[in-house]
């Protein structure tokens, strides 16, 4: 089902017939009546999306709670219609916590103005205190776009500050991987809790099924409209199997004992200094129309050795599903190189053909700049099975970039059932008003399939579903900074040799600074075995230009240093 938008497609391409019908219902969402100080912020629209069942290592304990553990941070109180920012920062930062890393508080405005429309139009088609969609989180981290730190970005800060501030702030951490968790399933959400820490769920509040006496919510009522649904983004810490049917509204109690342990944003004067219980059998907590739930799998702190190839900063906005009966697919995408990073280590994908067979490829390219056809002269860098549905994480065989553009192929495989279709940033619409416009361009993306077919996936588009606006695949390479090779003489390590090289050896020779054993070994110019004072007069000499002994001709006698 497309979100926002309702498209019936016949594709025929060369021998390959597909068709794909979708209908949805644009949504607008009322103003919840809650006794926060802020309004409830996810919006709700008629999104069909599934998630990834997941089954523990161990036997999960009848009673878990991260807070009683330490692994939560302060809870906070939200401004404007954020619940969506704030559960995110706030799961992210238990999870960092869990995984025994530091995790101070991160900003949620900053990821609150970073979804806000471009000013050419493009991103998302909203202003900042306005409601919001969890895409929106989801493409923001995996972009490496943030998080930055509070102190760095208050919540006070006005949003003409955004470009100045990001700037001059330094990223915390980088989010490869992430699982959607849209089932709702019982066990796999303990088991994700009691693995990641917390995890960020999305339900339909009113006022009227919360228990302020026992802090304790459940709402029973069924075929609520999407339009009437009230959403709100909290982060799931614990559970409580024998948390009981009857501390709920006798109005409208649950069937069975049984609560999921919450970490709101509406303040420590509210529920139970910020938390609350929600009961497993709530009717709406997890449904798919307030979008994704998901637990964040694969974080790091953040590497400025390391850069993140990638032709959309969006993420996932829908599948690209419109090829339905081709076993195997293959989507391209084609990167502008940095020199300063040339080295591949992992490739970050988003599907939701769980169980479907992978292969990773580093692909040449023609001297057109399109990807090269023949297979066989692919280069498989890795492959596996898709372990759930969401943004997958993959370790690949370190290969060099040595040309100023590359190309990344994922083939999918259907296997045990699954499709094979990967996440595409494209454009959503509401009420024939778009919401979200892409940055999609030709030479982007490519789709490979059948005997040796190769399309822009503008083209199809295009071609096929009679869209311009396009979308670009989201596939990304995780790629490290390059060794850096040094002369002799390069002593302050800038690439160069200078007379600030020498000014650097007198400062050591001085004892004013000190040298690391890689300097050191660049600063005996003269190759006695003692770094002195003519080190850094030969060194002046080179930058002269001037000839000092037969074994040092200019600069490009001496062999560089990795």
């Amino acid at each position: 089902m497309k979100i926002f938008r309702r498209i019936t497609t016949a594709v025929l391409v060369v021998v390959l017939l597909s068709v794909l019908s979708t209908s949805v219902l644009g949504a607008q969402i009322d103003t919840a009546k809650t006794n926060a100080s802020s309004d409830v912020s996810l919006l709700a629209a008629d999104f069909e999306i599934s998630g990834t069942k997941l089954e523990s290592d161990v036997t999960l304990p009848s009673f878990y709670s991260s807070k009683d553990l330490g692994y939560t941070t302060p809870v906070r109180n939200q401004i404007y219609n954020t619940c969506w920012a704030y559960s995110a920062m706030s799961t992210l930062e238990t999870t960092l916590i869990k995984q025994g890393l530091p995790a101070p508080l991160f900003a949620p405005m900053h990821l609150n103005h970073w979804g806000v429309v471009e000013e050419d139009g493009k991103g998302w088609n909203r202003g900042y205190t306005g409601g919001g969609y969890s895409f929106i989180t989801l493409g923001y981290l995996t972009s490496w776009q943030g998080p930055l730190l509070e102190s760095d970005y208050p919540e006070n800060t006005p949003v003409t500050d955004f470009a100045t501030l990001t700037a001059s702030s330094d990223k915390q951490v980088a989010v490869d991987g992430l699982i959607y968790l849209d089932t709702g399933d019982i066990e796999t959400v303990k088991t994700a809790v009691y693995e990641y820490g917390a995890l960020v769920g999305n339900y339909h509040v009113n006022e009227n099924y919360y228990n302020s006496l026992n802090d304790a919510y459940f709402c029973n009522e069924p075929g609520i409209q999407t339009s009437k649904l009230n959403g709100h983004a909290i982060s799931i810490v614990g559970w409580d199997d024998s948390f009981s049917k009857e501390n709920f509204n006798e109005s409208a109690r649950p069937e069975n004992d049984g609560a999921w342990l919450c970490k709101n944003s509406w303040g420590e004067n509210w529920g139970d200094e910020g938390y609350y219980w929600i009961s497993y059998e709530d009717e709406y907590l997890f449904d798919t129309r307030f979008g994704h739930s998901y637990a964040f799998n694969d974080i790091s702190l953040f590497d400025k050795t390391k850069t993140l190839y990638q032709n959309e900063v969006y993420g996932a906005t829908y599948q690209f599903e419109y090829i339905s009966n081709q076993d195997s697919l293959t989507y391209i995408n084609v990167f502008d190189a940095d020199e300063n990073y040339d080295t591949i280590e992992k490739v970050n994908f988003e599907t939701v053909s769980h169980d479907a067979k992978y292969n990773i490829y580093s692909i040449p390219l023609e001297n057109d700049g399109t990807p090269e056809k023949d297979k066989a002269k692919w280069l498989n860098i890795a492959s596996g099975i898709v372990p759930y549905q969401g943004y997958i994480s993959v370790d690949t065989e370190d290969f060099k970039v040595e040309t100023e553009k590359f190309a990344i192929g994922v083939e999918l495989i259907k296997n045990n059932g699954s499709n094979n279709s990967i996440g595409v940033g494209e454009w959503l619409t509401s009420g024939g008003n778009p919401i979200f416009l892409p940055h999609s361009d030709y030479g982007q993306s490519y789709l490979f399939y059948g005997h040796g077919v190769l399309m822009d996936a503008m083209d199809f588009y295009k071609d096929y579903l009679e869209d311009d606006i396009g979308g670009t695949f989201v596939i990304k390479a995780v790629a490290k900074e390059s060794e850096k090779k040094y002369s002799v003489g390069d002593v302050d390590l800038d690439g160069q040799i200078s007379v600030l090289d020498a000014t650097c050896l007198q400062m050591a020779i001085a004892e004013k600074i000190t040298l690391t054993k890689e300097q050191e070994a660049l600063a005996d110019v003269d190759m006695d075995g003692i770094i002195s004072i003519m080190d850094a007069t030969t060194i002046q000499q080179i930058v002269a230009g001037l000839s000092f002994g037969e074994d040092f001709k200019d600069t490009n006698d001496f062999e560089p240093m990795t």
